[in-house]
């Protein structure tokens, strides 16, 4: 069984083992991971993905129920197919397409309809998750992450007390819901095409039973879409205008989105154990533009909450 505290030479000696290739394999990293490490294997028919993962528990990530996810989402028709698993390790089909880019999704309606039939093919589709399974609640991983940087002294350490305020009154404002199978991690990274341009979702490492807008706002909220892409993102899912009621809420999901995305960061600031060099070059890959590592994340998020947060006050308080 893989240990994942192998280093890279080591864990490709233990790939090169399995019995679920055709011939001799090349393998190479996959760049782009900020909580777990991947490699791109290819043999004489195809490549693959081998993700190595771990519990994470300051983050509620067990891989018993990130299996279950990726199991559960490819019976769905929303993520490749699990070709081979173990506790740490799971080996998935290859994307080529690259991940989705914001460009791809602003003003672009054939791309975000895509993604909007896959949401709603994955919250359709709760029938099909078999095994254990999280309960994903963001504004209970807030307090979480909130409780872990005040034991860590985090640099934000003054700030929490404000936050908490906010999350408990936005908490208060979500209406009563059914939840069903999410993702819980709808960046735009997590997004991939095929060869064919069809789009499919990866990453499980926060699937559980869920509220459904918390998949839907972040599409646009991660990837800074205009405010016309949001609107066309929120009517195609709900095949209809958006009420004022409804208005609400998909605010005070986009803001307690943006707050978890902060709070995330500054959790990885304070305990990740991933080699930062590893974790520069993922933030480099994915946002060029904000300093490279843990740090750009937070503040980058930080930025995306302050100014949602003034035209949530604006409008609803």
């Amino acid at each position: 069984m893989l240990n994942p505290v192998w280093n890279d030479e080591q864990i490709k000696d233990y790939l090169r083992q399995l019995d679920c290739w055709s011939g001799e394999i090349q393998i190479e990293p996959l760049v782009g991971g900020l909580c777990n490490k991947s490699f791109v294997v290819t043999d004489t028919d195809d490549k693959a993905v081998a993700r190595i993962g771990t519990d994470i528990l300051v983050h509620n990530i067990t891989q018993t129920a990130v299996q279950t996810s990726m199991r559960s989402a490819a019976e769905i028709g929303v993520t490749p197919s699990l070709r081979y698993s173990e506790s740490n390790l799971a080996i998935v089909d290859f994307l080529p397409g690259g991940c989705i880019k914001p460009e791809d999704i602003d003003d672009n309606e054939e791309n975000c309809t895509k993604i909007i039939e896959l949401l709603k093919r994955l919250h359709q589709g709760s029938e099909a998750v078999h095994g254990p399974l999280t309960y994903f609640w963001p504004f209970q991983v807030v307090r979480q992450y909130i409780q872990i940087g005040s034991e860590k002294n985090s640099r934000l350490l003054s700030e929490f007390p404000r936050i908490l305020d906010i999350n408990d009154r936005l908490e208060a404002s979500i209406e009563p819901f059914q939840a069903v199978f999410t993702h819980n991690d709808t960046v735009p990274q997590n997004f991939m095409f095929d060869q064919d341009r069809n789009i499919w979702l990866i990453d499980w490492d926060y699937g559980g039973y869920g509220h459904p807008i918390f998949d839907l706002v972040g599409v646009g909220c991660n990837s800074d879409a205009n405010e016309q892409t949001e609107q066309f993102l929120y009517e195609t899912y709900f095949g209809e205008k958006i009420s004022n009621s409804l208005t609400k809420q998909i605010n005070a999901f986009k803001l307690i989105l943006n707050l978890r995305e902060y709070m995330w960061g500054m959790v990885q600031e304070v305990t990740s154990e991933l080699d930062s060099e590893n974790v520069a070059a993922s933030m480099s890959e994915l946002y060029p533009d904000q300093e490279a590592g843990y740090e750009g994340y937070t503040n980058l998020n930080r930025d995306r909450f302050e100014m949602n947060y003034r035209q949530y006050k604006a409008l609803f308080e």
